[in-house]
């Protein structure tokens, strides 16, 4: 049986493959914006999200003033390349990818 990410991936390279090449105009550009959009989701299902079970009390500690700034942004910096992995992963540093 096929995994969901594989699932995506098929109905991706068929939108790309079959229906992009093979019109123009309006539907061309949404099956370019559905394959677009079934790849993000094929990154999220492989990479997984960021473990977020410590965002409450890390922010508690934000409000509290009890928490050191490298931290604070160790942890926003973890949050935000895990999510550029997945949304779009050409923005990252090199040192990221």
């Amino acid at each position: 049986m096929p995994s969901t990410a594989e699932l995506a991936g098929a109905v991706r390279e068929f939108l790309e493959q079959e229906v992009v090449t093979s019109t123009t105009g309006r539907l061309s550009f949404h099956a370019r914006v559905a394959a677009n959009l079934l790849a993000q989701i094929e990154r999220e299902l492989q990479s997984g999200l960021p473990d977020t079970t410590g965002d409450a009390e890390l922010c508690a500690a934000i409000r509290a003033g009890t928490v050191d700034f490298a931290e604070v942004y160790d942890a926003i910096r973890e949050t935000v390349v895990a999510k550029l992995r997945i949304s779009n992963p050409r923005h990252l540093l090199p040192e990221d990818r």
